[in-house]
């Protein structure tokens, strides 16, 4: 589940249950064009391409990492380094 504000996007993952549920979820918060691939690469490549909220939380993350460990980690590293070039500009939360 997400939401989308003017200036914020918050993303709910504390339901995903599998890494295409994850993906799904990030395809349609994120409004990624039709040809993501559904992978980190592709994540990290269609996140440059599509504008992005000043603000980005990522809620229930704890139960993510539970779940689906490997997956939490690459996200949570892809939204923190795509944040980092774009300081101060892009803000990303985690909890």
């Amino acid at each position: 589940m997400y939401r989308r504000g003017e200036n914020s996007l918050e993303i709910d993952v504390g339901t995903t249950k599998t890494r295409q549920d994850l993906h799904d979820l990030l395809f349609e918060a994120f409004r990624f064009p039709d040809y993501y691939g559904s992978n980190w690469d592709a994540f990290d490549e269609c996140i440059r391409d599509v504008p992005v909220p000043s603000v980005i939380q990522i809620t229930h993350f704890e139960e993510l990492r539970l779940r689906l460990p490997r997956e939490a980690e690459l996200m949570s590293r892809c939204l923190q380094e795509f944040a980092q070039g774009h300081e101060p500009t892009i803000t990303v939360q985690i909890s």
